[in-house]
């Protein structure tokens, strides 16, 4: 009996943890265009300097030298007025692969930029914008961010991870002055020109009172710098609660010198990960079939 019980609870260890992933966004920008919402395949990526911006298959490239200021890019993975609700046990998580090109400056600002945000009031961009703020439609807007530089030589510096809180400013990444409780740390790296790049930002919403926020980058080389934090509703000393709803993506990289002269995107992808109770239901009527053989 007792050789039995040891069994099942091994197979409970093995496969409790499945879990499904469901592909929410994976842009690969396959037809060299930017402008169609087709879900989960592709969705119209809007940006603030269209003029810097060269489309190929497989590329969705920035030229930070035709830019008069911040790159500032985002996109949605969710319908409109749908947003991804995420219960506990939930993961969102976000892969990017880019490259650098061209040259990439020895820089200590953390001027590369990345969130996952909802915007509970505003309908969905459907036109480029100059404008860092996106006009003030992303006052009220809620979610998670990773601030890191993009630097190749020693003057580089770590990473820091945040939360948003609402309406202390309506720049969405501009400044740090909406992420009150920005925390530093993961290794300080460096990157070259023409290599791909690994980015991955990973909510993991472990407790109603719990969201543990990680980022890290990696080459072909595996990963070259992680970073977490976790909220537990008052991150930041704001007493906002933790946030579970998402629908956008964005970004803001800075002029060339403080990031690279050219980023080059090449996917995007976003999956909701989500355990699968009916392994444990499985496991239960293998269980008692097994402990039924036993006895």
């Amino acid at each position: 009996m007792k050789k039995s019980v040891t069994v099942v609870l091994s197979l409970i260890v093995v496969f409790g943890g499945m879990a499904s992933a469901e592909v929410l966004l994976y842009d690969t920008f396959a037809d060299a265009s930017r402008l169609e919402t087709n879900l989960p395949q592709e969705s119209a990526v809007w940006v603030s300097h269209p003029d810097g911006v060269t489309m190929g298959v497989g590329s969705l490239a920035f030229n930070q030298n035709a830019a008069s200021g911040s790159q500032k890019m985002w996109t949605y993975f969710a319908p409109e007025g749908a947003p991804v609700t995420l219960q506990v046990g939930h993961q969102l998580v976000t892969t990017i692969e880019f490259t650098p090109r061209q040259t990439v400056y020895d820089t200590t600002s953390k001027n590369f930029r990345f969130g996952l945000f909802y915007d509970p009031t505003d309908g969905q961009v459907l036109e480029d914008m100059n404008s860092d703020d996106g006009k003030g439609r992303w006052g009220d807007s809620t979610g998670y961010a990773v601030h890191f530089p993009l630097s190749s030589g020693p003057s580089s510096s770590n990473s820091s991870l945040g939360k948003r809180i609402a309406d202390l400013t309506s720049s969405l990444l501009g400044s740090g002055s909406a992420y009150p409780g920005l925390t530093s740390g993961g290794d300080a790296f460096t990157v070259a020109e023409g290599t791909l790049y690994t980015l991955t930002f990973a909510l993991d919403y472990q407790a109603v009172d719990q969201m543990l926020v990680s980022f890290s980058i990696a080459d072909a080389t595996g990963v070259l710098s992680s970073n977490s934090i976790v909220d537990d509703g008052t991150f930041g000393g704001y007493d906002m609660g933790v946030y579970t709803q998402f629908d956008h993506l964005f970004f803001r990289f800075s002029s060339a010198s403080g990031t690279a002269d050219v980023l080059d995107f090449h996917s995007i992808k976003v999956e909701q990960i989500v355990p699968e109770p009916a392994s444990l239901a499985f496991l239960g009527l293998g269980a008692a079939a097994l402990l039924k053989r036993r006895n």
